[in-house]
């Protein structure tokens, strides 16, 4: 059974009108991204915050989330399940299921599409957005096919390994390599964490997510 654990309350909103390791020095356009396996066919890039920006509707299209434009109110709202954001250009207010919330970088409107940073997403939505060598970034819905999920208590996190105890007393060891960590601070010891991983990869953490603190 999968579980969902999403920011405080618990990462892309493009409309046409992590907390991941990036360079720095990249400019619109060189990065690339797939999402579910399908490329992101719309530039991804740095913008003058350092935060990595997405296009809002193709992004959230691609992992089944309703994208809608308020041509009055000039925002997006981006929905899925129970988790609802809502997007306006320049501004670095978010209102994520009603809570205002700041990510560090406003959203943008370039060239008629509307961009939102990578942290919006990570931080509140169910994805894990990984910066992988060779491969650039591979964003994937935490429920697709294939995506498993399990939670612990953090044991040991140091180096490239996380050892999670179970609530049976187990141990359970993942790669934290690539993953996407929610929490900028890194993982702490003794803290509630879910890992979720692909059911053809078990020891490969995806994204590890810690319920964050006020």
């Amino acid at each position: 059974m999968k579980k969902y654990m999403v920011g405080s309350c618990a990462v892309l909103l493009c409309c046409s009108m992590g907390v991941t390791a990036w360079a720095s020095d990249q400019e619109k356009g060189d990065y690339h991204a797939t999402v579910n396996g399908v490329p992101l066919t719309q530039p991804i890039y740095e913008n003058k915050d350092h935060a990595h920006m997405y296009p809002v509707r193709e992004l959230g299209e691609l992992l089944g989330y309703e994208v809608v434009w308020d041509k009055t109110a000039r925002n997006a709202t981006v929905t899925v399940g129970d988790i609802s954001a809502v997007m306006t250009p320049n501004a670095d207010t978010y209102t994520v299921n009603g809570e205002a919330v700041e990510t560090g970088a406003a959203a943008e409107l370039q060239d008629g599409v509307l961009y939102a940073p990578s942290r919006i997403f990570t931080l509140y939505f169910p994805v894990a957005m990984q910066n992988v060598a060779n491969e650039g970034v591979v964003i994937t819905g935490l429920d697709a096919e294939g995506v498993e999920t399990v939670t612990g208590t953090v044991k040991d996190a140091g180096n490239q390994t996380l050892v999670l105890t179970l609530a049976d007393g187990t141990e359970r060891s993942f790669s934290k390599e690539h993953a996407d960590v929610n929490l900028a601070e890194g993982l702490l010891l003794g803290s509630e964490a879910t890992v979720y991983f692909h059911t053809d990869m078990p020891q490969e953490a995806i994204k590890i997510v810690q319920p964050q603190t006020a």
